[in-house]
């Protein structure tokens, strides 16, 4: 590979935006936005993103009135099942749970298959204010998380999909194109972020949510 090649390479990354995943601004933008205080976020990873969501709705409520409800493999996670999610090795749970209990909120982390944890859990949560479907990558998988919190939307409800992709194998794009527009409103937010893969351009960006006016 000549330099003039790489140069070109590292400058089509700069200018088309690849690998700066700008789309993470909507998480702490809509919780401000709706004053949510109920937040339940399908793919833990890191916790990174749970204390951003908790600390922006510390931001309009008091601590111990904000609750977070997180679903995720964990430390049970092998690669196996990375690669066929398109997932992100998770840190432990209980380092995720100290983490996240210095914010002061109400945390509740559940471990497991989210096609087997939700349907069990969630007729058991209240309806959320905000909702961030990011776990598994399969189609099916996305497909059952969807299935298991859309009894948890209420008319101020905003559920926000990460990766809808340029690609129908994997991501929420299949779900996301099937919903139904007489009963949900369905928003693709700006920015796209844009990813060099081996073979091609990765379009990345995040879907919007919420009920139709007429079934709010």
């Amino acid at each position: 590979m000549g330099l003039g090649f790489r140069i070109k390479k590292k400058l089509g990354k700069k200018l088309f935006g690849y690998n700066q995943a700008r789309r993470y601004q909507h998480l702490t933008r809509l919780v401000r936005a709706g004053g949510a205080r109920r937040l339940l976020e399908i793919g833990v990873f890191n916790g990174r993103h749970a204390l951003e969501l908790i600390e922006a709705a510390k931001e309009q409520h008091p601590a111990d009135l904000v609750e977070y409800y997180g679903f995720d493999l964990f430390e049970a996670l092998d690669e196996a099942w990375r690669s066929a999610e398109h997932s992100k090795m998770p840190l432990p749970q209980d380092q995720i749970q100290a983490m996240l209990n210095k914010s002061g909120a109400k945390i509740a982390l559940y471990a497991g298959d989210t096609t087997k944890t939700l349907p069990a859990i969630a007729p058991q949560l209240p309806v959320m204010d905000f909702i961030l479907i990011d776990g598994g990558h399969a189609p099916a998988t996305i497909a059952s998380d969807w299935n298991s919190v859309a009894p948890l939307i209420g008319p101020s409800t905003v559920v926000l999909f990460d990766d809808y992709w340029n690609d129908e194998t994997a991501g929420c794009k299949t779900l996301i194109d099937g919903l139904d527009r007489q009963r949900y409103q369905v928003e693709h937010l700006l920015p796209v972020d844009r990813f060099l893969r081996e073979w091609g351009t990765q379009e990345i960006s995040m879907v919007k949510v919420v009920l139709a006016p007429a079934h709010s």
